[in-house]
């Protein structure tokens, strides 16, 4: 008995000395090489750390090694930005992350990433930027080091005010994005007879979007822009369509009333953000069978403009979504039947006219191919698209070349 006691506690010397000796070897064998590598960057810069604490596994959660280094008064120097808004990227390794910029005039902010890359800079001169990069610990990664870097840098802005649109001509019927980038001081309005602007915050400034309905004045028209203390007179002009002429069969105006009070205030209220993502999608199968601008006669006398694309849907199809938003009108009218009205924000409205029978409900959100409801014939299927109270040609949303999609990312 002695004999195995004495065998028992040499084995488990041995094996207190092979674990000593491994950990060992690999608490040296672990270096500055198991930390993150990756860099944070910050307008196409690489940061350099200006300080870190690191805690690496060595063997499990028994040993650890530990990597520090205080943070200190050194300040990167970016350079001057004159054409483009910085942008802050954090490698794959962040798992969360603390921004803090000083304005010029000392005013202090502090937010996340995300916040940082639409962050409104309204003075131009020297920011000082701090950063600090977080790695949480993982139950599906407990191998990987737990800690963080500190990042200090300081840079210029100066970058004037500078207005672009997505074109100088437009034709009847289209959609004209409007950019303003550079420090700005205030938010954006513009006054026009063409239509109201509703704008959006990106992170190089704001984005608006112009109707140019199909009955828009040919020729130029000036847009006054006003953003703070920036006043600028813009040209934009528009070019004539030349739309074809139908036929109609003479209709009944009833629930004419009930139109204007159920639809007419939808064309002031909305989202002010951006809901849609990418081109449009057609609503229907169908081919289409009157298009945008259409002129329309009546027993040859001309009765108005089409406002939207008729389609040829069949009975019984299933009618979807041409983008995301959010319905805020779901039911049956007397004068379009089955109306579908949904918000893509920042002013941008989908009307579906015609169907049979509806299938969502006001409130809810939808995505671009979800369905609406079924289409009949009691009623033509009719897909308008609009900024505010005017309609714009729905289709060169659906081709993905309209004033929707202008620099969309940025």
């Amino acid at each position: 008995m002695r004999k195995l006691l004495l065998w028992l506690v040499m084995v488990a010397a041995m094996v207190a000395a092979i674990l000593g000796g491994t950990a060992a070897f690999l608490y040296s064998r672990t270096g500055a090489d198991k930390l993150p590598q990756e860099a944070v960057t910050f307008g196409e810069q690489e940061l350099t750390a200006n300080g870190w604490d690191w805690t690496i596994p060595v063997l499990g959660d028994k040993v650890s090694k530990p990597y520090e280094s205080p943070t200190n008064l050194t300040v990167q120097k970016l350079g001057t930005f004159t054409d483009t808004v910085p942008q802050l990227v954090l490698p794959g390794w962040v798992t969360t992350a603390q921004v803090q910029l000083t304005a010029p005039d000392g005013t202090v902010w502090a937010g996340t990433q995300a916040d940082c890359n639409t962050y409104t800079y309204t003075q131009n001169g020297e920011y000082q930027l701090t950063v600090t990069a977080y790695h949480s610990a993982d139950s599906n990664t407990p191998g990987d080091p737990v800690g963080w870097y500190a990042y200090r840098a300081a840079f210029t802005m100066a970058m004037n005010p500078k207005v672009t649109l997505s074109a100088e001509r437009a034709p009847q019927g289209s959609i004209v994005a409007i950019q303003l980038s550079g420090i700005l001081d205030g938010e954006p309005t513009v006054e026009t007879d063409l239509g109201t602007v509703w704008f959006r915050k990106t992170a190089s400034g704001y984005m608006g979007y112009l109707p140019v309905t199909y009955n828009a004045e040919g020729g130029d028209h000036t847009l006054s822009l006003t953003c703070g203390s920036l006043n600028k007179e813009i040209i934009l002009t528009v070019t004539r369509t030349l739309y074809d002429t139908v036929d109609i069969p003479a209709e009944e105006s009833a629930g004419a009333e009930e139109f204007r009070n159920a639809i007419w205030p939808l064309y002031t209220t909305g989202s002010s953000a951006k809901l849609w993502n990418g081109r449009f999608e057609v609503p229907s199968a169908g081919a289409p069978t009157m298009e945008y601008g259409t002129t329309q006669m009546v027993d040859g006398a001309r009765s108005g403009q089409s406002t939207g694309i008729t389609y040829a849907a069949a009975d019984g199809e299933t009618v979807t979504a041409p983008q995301a938003g959010n319905v805020v009108f779901a039911g049956t009218l007397t004068l379009t039947g089955g109306t579908v009205v949904i918000d893509h924000g920042c002013g941008v409205k989908s009307y579906l006219y015609g169907l049979e029978k509806v299938d969502v409900e006001r409130g809810q959100s939808v995505a671009t191919g979800d369905p609406l409801g079924t289409a009949g014939t009691t009623h033509s299927l009719i897909y308008e698209l609009r900024i505010g109270s005017k309609s714009v040609n729905p289709q060169t949303a659906l081709d993905g070349n309209s004033g929707l999609q202008f620099r969309e990312y940025e």
